[in-house]
């Protein structure tokens, strides 16, 4: 199969950012890996029953003592498993964790086919 021909059901609530009334399906190769990706943050491990979809980083987010390169496996492990035709198409990531006052941040950050897309845990 070509990337070309890549189609998913929008999975976007209502409430974010890139949300379109009305549309269900996507077409843009890229913008579903996006979405397909957001899955892969967003959702914790196991949340899913019987499946281990997730990497939970909100979880990493609040540990002590987990590298950057630690998540960065778990991230690279899930797209790997769920989401092949990124890995096809290539992708480059870096992950940055920044103390902060009152909490931390995490940036993750992606560049697919030269879309620069940024993740952040707060």
């Amino acid at each position: 199969m070509g990337l070309n021909n890549v189609k998913d059901l929008v999975i976007r609530s209502e409430d974010h950012p890139r949300y379109e009334t009305g549309k269900i399906v996507e077409d843009d190769e890229i913008e579903v890996m996006v979405q397909k990706l957001e899955m892969l943050l967003y959702t914790s491990e196991n949340d899913v029953i019987g499946d281990s979809i997730g990497i939970g980083l909100e979880y990493y987010l609040w540990q002590t003592r987990v590298s950057v390169s630690t998540i960065e496996s778990k991230i690279k492990e899930q797209i790997s498993h769920y989401i092949s035709e990124l890995e096809q198409l290539g992708y480059s990531l870096s992950v940055d964790i920044f103390e902060g006052t009152y909490r931390d941040i995490m940036y993750v950050n992606f560049i697919i086919k030269g879309y620069n897309i940024d993740f952040v845990f707060e």
